[in-house]
């Protein structure tokens, strides 16, 4: 390829593939930086002794606060700056701050560590999508947005797989004394280890090319030509039109939050239930969330493009409600069996259809809204994203474990109560928004 910038052909299919390859493995390093603790729950609270209710806010709050409150402003400095730069520095804070963790010696400094964890990852998603956006023509971006999308279901299960993997390598080969510091504690090494291949992702996505900006689909002189539409005026949108989207930014975090809750709080229920080590329960739940929810997510976006063909406009909320629907029994059932295999087996449609969500969701708001401030729009969905589902899914299910069951083994009870309240709480809500879709097509009034 010819060197001058130029000329280089920043849509050729092999190189625009290649990045999307590129941002997928910074999408999968990130889901390895934040499920470090989901593995490490009981030798963290042994070691820091602390409650279920805090390790909740290390695993989600801590990390989420800043991933979604900076996402808003990060996401109107991919539309300006170097993108390539942006995911880069974001991508070596990360790490670096994953390896601090395992420096930590209290509560407070752990949680200040996963503060400065979702500060850095905060720049991927939305520099990564305009990257997308530019690297491919109109009719591809779908295909690309869902696979990047998608790598952090993968991401989840092969960092399940992978710190499972490093717990059973410690535990056959004990840590060596250190001058100073003494003999780090098995979960300080893995923390340390998890963050090491996001300071090569840091140095190796320099090597892209920032590709030259371009309108999509824009109208010409409509909204093309008036740039980034201006705060207020996303503002006025969203206040407009809030019976559709606040069904969007408020129940599909909620879908969100019990879904996150499940994931972070599953290992930890074999280990406390059924006796399992986190090196048998790491590889199973891992593959089993990288193949079913990668699919789930898929799926989801899949069956709603054919609906929405088929003149479905409320397609990607009916697909989020009634995959939610599906799963909720699942949810209530899997953690109070006596069996563990029998667990697992209801599990599965658990993880398949609870992701379906995310893959069909946040598609409707390209749907719903004007081409100048989607990514704004999208940005305010990973706020609400962030805070409700990443931040309180983890800690609900925690705080009903110590505040009303009082007692970690009764965790099964926990999982099953609030999960299934959350999803169906969140299902319903999104039911309304894809109501209050069909009414507005037909031309009616929203009541």
């Amino acid at each position: 390829m010819q060197s001058h910038p130029d000329r280089f052909d920043f849509r050729s299919n092999t190189y625009a593939w290649g990045v999307v390859a590129m941002l997928c493995a910074g999408g999968m390093i990130s889901m390895l930086d934040r499920q470090v603790l989901i593995l490490l729950v009981e030798p963290i609270k042994t070691s820091l002794a602390i409650s279920d209710t805090q390790i909740s806010l290390l695993q989600g709050f801590a990390v989420a606060i800043f991933y979604g409150l900076l996402a808003v402003p990060l996401g109107r400095l991919a539309d300006s700056g170097n993108r390539r730069n942006i995911i880069a520095a974001g991508a070596f804070f990360f790490a670096l701050s994953t390896i601090a963790g395992g420096f930590t010696l209290s509560f407070g400094a752990l949680f200040a560590t996963r503060l400065c964890v979702g500060i850095g990852e905060a720049t991927l998603t939305p520099a990564g999508s305009s990257l997308i956006g530019d690297y491919f023509p109109p009719h591809k971006v779908g295909r690309a947005m869902g696979l990047f999308v998608g790598s952090s279901f993968a991401g989840s299960g092969l960092a399940l797989v992978a710190i499972g993997a490093i717990i059973a390598w410690l535990s056959a080969h004990p840590a060596a004394q250190f001058p100073l510091i003494g003999r780090p504690q098995d979960w300080q090494i893995v923390f340390i280890v998890a963050g090491l291949p996001g300071i090569l992702f840091s140095f190796a996505i320099l090597a892209l090319r920032e590709p030259p900006r371009s309108s999509g689909l824009a109208l010409a002189g409509v909204e093309a030509g008036q740039g980034t539409a201006p705060i207020a005026d996303v503002i006025a949108f969203i206040s407009t039109h809030s019976r559709l989207l606040i069904p969007v930014f408020l129940g599909l975090p909620i879908l969100a939050a019990g879904q996150f809750g499940l994931n972070v709080w599953t290992p930890t229920f074999f280990i406390r239930t059924f006796g399992w080590t986190p090196a048998q329960i790491g590889p199973i739940f891992g593959v089993m969330v990288g193949v079913l929810s990668t699919l789930g997510v898929i799926s989801g976006g899949w069956l709603a493009d054919r609906m929405i063909g088929h003149g479905r406009i409320d397609a990607n909320l009916q697909v989020s409600m009634a995959a939610a629907l599906i799963a909720a029994p699942f949810i209530l059932v899997f953690p109070l069996v006596g069996s563990p295999i029998l667990a697992l087996v209801l599990l599965a449609p658990v993880l398949f259809f609870g992701a379906m969500p995310f893959g069909a969701g946040p598609a409707a708001i390209p749907v719903l809204a004007p081409n100048r401030m989607r990514a704004q729009l999208m940005a305010v969905y990973l706020l609400f994203g962030n805070l409700f589902g990443a931040g309180l899914g983890p800690w609900m299910v925690a705080a009903f474990t110590d505040g009303v069951l009082h007692d970690p083994l009764a965790i099964r009870f926990s999982i099953a109560i609030v999960g299934t309240g959350v999803i169906l709480t969140g299902a319903a809500i999104v039911g309304l928004g894809a109501r209050a879709m069909r009414i507005q097509k037909s031309g009616q009034a929203i009541p």
